[in-house]
């Protein structure tokens, strides 16, 4: 019984037939069991026994086709829809912005792609000014992490406009990306080094 209830913890609704058929295909085999340890004669006639022996077959036949049909319903998924239309064109990309004076220019796609305007950042000291501009339909933000995947510092997620991001960061290499669910595993990630 403790395995179909750890079970029950961790499925999907469609494989609820499964783990019922198995539930009781499980208490019948208890329940069989106890029979044959307390009775010094189980079955107790020929009749009994086939009785038995076509309960315990029609269980797991029960038991095997409800695994076999749920296997074959895929748990649901709820796909991640921009609404933008991409016809196979990727964003163009801007693969450096170095700006000497004042804060580096960032911007996400204005037409919901899910891309930066730039996938490499050089800051000329350690004092680290990102100007993000929005112009997206989807809401975005620009995160700093260091090397260990520490969140140094975020703009808050928006649309529309520009949030600026201002951190003293030490000499190195770090990662700027958007923290929306989605947003960096679908590209929205650059690299910033800092001189």
């Amino acid at each position: 019984m403790p395995q179909i209830l750890a079970a029950a913890t961790f499925h999907d609704s469609s494989k609820t037939a499964f783990f019922i058929a198995a539930g009781v295909l499980v208490a019948w085999a208890l329940l069989i069991s106890a029979a044959g340890i307390r009775g010094s004669v189980f079955p107790n006639s020929p009749a009994q026994g086939r009785l038995v022996m076509a309960i315990s077959a029609a269980l797991v036949v029960a038991t095997a086709a409800m695994g076999v049909v749920t296997s074959k319903t895929p748990p649901a998924t709820h796909p991640y829809d921009t609404g933008a239309v991409t016809n196979g064109v990727a964003p163009a990309l801007t693969p450096v912005v170095n700006i000497e004076k004042g804060a580096l220019a960032l911007s996400a796609d204005p037409q919901g792609r899910l891309a930066f305007s730039a996938t490499a950042l050089v800051a000329p000291s350690s004092h680290v000014a990102i100007a993000f501009l929005n112009q997206s339909p989807l809401g975005h933000n620009v995160t700093i992490a260091n090397s260990s995947g520490k969140v140094l510092g975020a703009t808050p997620t928006f649309t529309g406009g520009t949030k600026t991001l201002s951190l003293n960061l030490p000499p190195g290499t770090y990662t700027f990306y958007c923290s929306v669910p989605g947003h960096e595993g679908a590209g929205m990630k650059g690299t910033l080094t800092v001189r």
